[in-house]
């Protein structure tokens, strides 16, 4: 299943879209190759999809609005789950890799997704910004040169000639893009590395400093007996995959 990329920007920050989002995907995928319940009602979403009544009914408004689903019939009697995908290729996001074992489970790959999206935009400017500095064919290099210009254009970059620097990313940043606090964006990677979507590094530095003996020292986070500690943000790699699914072909759509 594919899914339009701007369903995942247009949602962050707000969990309550997120969770229509992901009841939305979470119907088609028990409805399958159709995307009509006819004469529907809670019970009969229930049924079928196994949905709670409660839930159903609290998120169709909101789905409604957003343009997930619609109704027809003469008496609006019939639940059309609307395309989620775009004819666009590159405008895609493959969610094969989502857990479709309940809504909750799709709501939880949707968040992890939202989160992995961050490393992938990250690697896509590193990857074009390799291929404008030092690339291996030419046409690599006029196409990588342009794209380097629209993402300063756009702000992503301050200027042509900057050089990539990964800084990690901290667990603040995923809580802005979720909506939700640290502690739940600490929960949706440890999600994503179980479900081995990506690999986490844990960026520490040590300095040796005889006697300090656990004292506070300025600009280290802790210290111990000898040595002083320094925490950076967690750097982590996409299994390719699930890179493939983020990317997609979406060159020019970040």
């Amino acid at each position: 299943m594919k899914i339009r990329r701007r369903y995942f920007s247009d949602v962050k920050g707000n969990p309550q879209q997120q969770k229509a989002v992901s009841l939305a995907i979470y119907l088609k995928s028990k409805l399958g190759r159709s995307s009509t319940i006819t004469n529907y009602t809670p019970n009969k979403v229930r049924t079928m999809t196994g949905v709670c009544q409660k839930t159903f009914l609290r998120y169709l408004p909101l789905m409604v609005e957003m343009e997930l689903v619609s109704f027809a019939g003469r008496h609006n009697e019939h639940l059309v789950i609307n395309r989620l995908s775009s004819k666009t290729k590159m405008r895609n996001i493959d969610v094969a890799k989502f857990c479709y074992k309940s809504f909750t489970e799709v709501y939880r790959s949707l968040r992890a997704f939202i989160v992995l999206l961050i490393q992938s935009r990250k690697d896509y400017i590193k990857r074009t910004l390799q291929a404008a500095h030092d690339p291996k064919h030419s046409d690599d290099c006029k196409a990588a040169r342009r794209e380097v210009k629209r993402l300063v254009k756009n702000g992503t970059l301050k200027d042509v000639n900057e050089e990539y620097k990964e800084y990690g990313t901290s667990y603040k940043r995923m809580a802005k893009e979720t909506g939700n606090c640290e502690r739940t964006a600490e929960n949706i990677v440890k999600y994503a590395i179980k479900k081995r979507w990506v690999k986490k590094t844990v960026n520490i530095i040590q300095t040796f400093m005889r006697g300090v003996m656990f004292t506070d020292v300025p600009g280290y986070d802790f210290t111990t007996k000898n040595n002083g500690y320094e925490l950076k943000a967690n750097t982590y790699r996409l299994m390719p995959s699930v890179a493939r699914s983020l990317t997609n072909n979406c060159a020019g759509s970040y």
